[in-house]
């Protein structure tokens, strides 16, 4: 029975938090730019640092607080539920209807079912190229990336207002942000019809006192980051989209980010789908002769290759389970192509070009 009443104090605690969330982690200054993995090191040094256990029985609100911080930010959806609609937007996420959606952002943004949120605007998707180390692709890899965006003003969540108090309800139209109209559609005929009050222009509020941050814009541009992890095989012009990352805009669902992955040429390896292709150059000695050597693979690993008789100009040399990993199917890899360039001598002695004559 305490512990059941010590767990809703704490809900009741968390409920009435006004503290912002990335100011509880320390992340206040660079919150738009905090990666996953930043927002995990802050929580882990805070955690330990007021633990109650540590720091004494006075910290406990305050550690409570810091974990429903990163219970918040730790989670992609609801960081992005969280910076466009701030605490009352996650808890309406978080509620048993809006877990019920198809699309449990259709509901936050006021609509029904899923999809795209039952006819609600949805903004455009913003499309780059991102291109790739081969290095990268055969052993996957994290990267960040950071790009200009718009966003929704985090000071008035935006309304455009400098408080609560300053969003006034339309008077002409009681804030339905609507008005009804008589027609006259022939002599003695009339119909009625709805239009966006021409007093708010269908807002239904109008805005005492503007936003200082925002200067009632509603909406501020800045550096964004995201955290990219590129799979081992990732495939040719593959799209990683990141939901809801684009221009945020108030009372519209923020498009997509999509990144199409491109591979950066390589020095050696040439990449041919799942396979690998290499140019390897020999002496004209190495060629007639034979030879033993090893080729330094993507992750560091040496394939030795061995010839021992003569080989041609552009013979090839196919080794299976050198290329890259299979996409989602790691343990198997494509082949690795070698192709045999011999490099001649600029110039003979008179004793090889007569060794040459003599001997062919």
């Amino acid at each position: 029975m305490v512990l059941v009443l010590s767990l809703l104090l704490a809900t009741a605690v968390l409920a009435s938090a006004d503290e912002d969330y990335y100011d509880l982690l320390g992340l206040g200054v660079e919150r738009d730019e905090a990666t996953e993995r930043e927002i995990t090191g802050s929580w882990r040094k805070l955690s330990k640092k007021h633990h109650p256990d540590l720091a004494g029985e006075s910290s406990r609100e305050l550690y409570q607080k810091i974990q429903r911080a990163y219970e918040v930010l730790g989670d992609r959806k609801k960081r992005k539920v969280y910076d466009i609609r701030g605490e009352e937007g996650v808890k309406q996420l978080e509620s048993p209807n809006g877990g019920q959606h198809h699309d449990p952002f259709a509901a936050l943004f006021g609509h029904g079912g899923g999809g795209g949120g039952g006819g609600a605007k949805r903004g455009s998707n913003l499309n780059m190229l991102m291109l790739v180390n081969l290095e990268d692709i055969y052993n996957g890899a994290a990267h960040t990336v950071k790009f200009n965006k718009q966003k929704i003003c985090r000071t008035c969540r935006g309304t455009g207002a400098a408080s609560k108090e300053d969003l006034i309800t339309c008077r002409e139209c009681g804030g339905s942000g609507h008005t009804v109209q008589t027609i006259q559609i022939m002599p003695g005929f009339h119909t009625q019809q709805q239009a966006p009050c021409p007093k708010c222009q269908g807002k239904g509020k109008s805005i005492g006192k503007k936003c200082p941050s925002c200067d009632g814009r509603k909406i501020t541009k800045g550096k964004h980051t995201l955290g990219i992890d590129i799979e081992m095989g990732v495939p040719e012009n593959f799209e990683l989209v990141y939901d809801m990352e684009a221009d945020q805009s108030p009372d519209e669902i923020p498009g997509d980010v999509i990144f199409t992955v491109s591979t950066a040429p390589h020095p050696i390896f040439t990449r041919k789908g799942n396979d690998l292709e290499a140019s390897f150059n020999l002496t004209l000695r190495e060629a007639l002769l034979g030879f033993e050597k090893k080729l330094t693979h993507l992750d560091g690993h040496e394939v030795e290759i061995d010839e021992p008789s003569v080989v041609q100009f552009n013979q090839q040399y196919v080794i299976k389970d050198e290329g890259l990993p299979v996409h989602h199917v790691p343990s198997e890899k494509g082949t690795l192509t070698v192709t045999y360039k011999v490099i001649l001598p600029e110039s003979l002695t008179e004793a090889q070009a007569e060794a040459i004559r003599t001997h062919f």
